[in-house]
């Protein structure tokens, strides 16, 4: 393994809590975890398996831990810790948005430079955007754990606890029974999650297209709605307009402020927010008490 270190740059302001707190209470247990005030995660690249660590950050970088299989992996490495961590964010162009609105505004004066968390894996976020529909976070965590326990290929971490990379949607559809005996969900749940693994392997919904045909293209398959596609956009896609209209975090947050909390007004409120969506909906949940919400202890 190459073991490579680096400053990412980024323009300031960063505000970590939502941030890191994001990946950290929903990392994937054997892919991802939060040690010594580090996110660390496993990663499948072309040359091979790879282990990022991303700390906190220092003035206006992002130290960054690389541990690569194949030294060529670099560039792919560096690009996708930077949308793992929406590095390349305008955060002037976000206040300029967020920051006129009359309810936002006060968030955004309070705590300005909050970004989107990605993945490094945008074929794994979006399975696991479909076994967290409808869950609890630690239900998520519970069930992809359990996923990558029976189907990730295992890898040997040097400097941590990370066990494995989490199966691609080709292993899924190789081995259903492994997956539906790990899942352990309704029959209709289990048959959501392999058409979706099924589609992503076969090209019928392509992540590299844009983000509202990959919407499109999930919301055609059954027992996908829009919170699952729109998470997608947000999180695998790292499409800033995402918006999460049903999530219920967010409608509480709405309720809180006094915007509509249902999700047809509200995503038609939500219209003045554009193209910022994706970064008004972590200004919402940041007002309810969740541990996406802070950094771990």
């Amino acid at each position: 393994m190459h073991r490579i270190r680096l400053e990412l740059p980024f323009a300031p302001p960063l505000e970590p809590s939502n941030l890191y707190g994001h990946l950290a209470a929903t990392a994937v247990p054997g892919v991802e975890e939060w040690r010594e005030g580090a996110y660390r995660a496993a990663v499948r690249l072309a040359g091979g398996p790879a282990i990022v660590a991303v700390r906190l950050p220092v003035g206006a970088a992002v130290p960054v831990d690389l541990l690569l299989a194949d030294e060529a992996d670099l560039p792919d490495a560096v690009a996708r810790v930077r949308r793992l961590l929406d590095l390349d964010l305008d955060p002037s162009a976000v206040g300029a948005v967020l920051g006129t609105d009359p309810v936002l505004a006060p968030l955004v004066a309070a705590v300005p430079g909050r970004r989107v968390p990605g993945t490094l894996d945008p074929a794994a976020m979006t399975l696991r955007a479909v076994l967290g529909q409808q869950i609890a976070t630690a239900a998520a965590r519970t069930i992809t754990g359990r996923l990558v326990g029976a189907l990730g290929e295992p890898i040997e971490d040097p400097d941590g606890g990370l066990t494995a990379l989490f199966p691609p949607p080709a292993a899924l559809l190789a081995d259903a029974g492994a997956a539906g005996e790990a899942l352990r969900m309704p029959e209709s749940r289990r048959r959501t999650v392999l058409t979706v693994a099924a589609a992503v392997a076969d090209g019928g919904v392509d992540l590299a297209a844009d983000p509202l045909v990959v919407r499109a293209a999930l919301l055609a398959l059954p027992g996908v709605g829009p919170w699952t596609a729109d998470t997608v956009r947000m999180r695998a896609l790292g499409d800033p307009d995402a918006f999460l209209a049903g999530d219920l975090g967010v409608v509480l947050a709405a309720r809180r402020l006094g915007l509509p909390d249902r999700p047809g007004p509200l995503e038609r409120r939500s219209r003045a927010w554009s193209p910022f969506r994706a970064h008004a909906v972590q200004y919402l949940w940041a007002t309810g008490a969740h541990a996406v919400n802070s950094l771990p202890a």
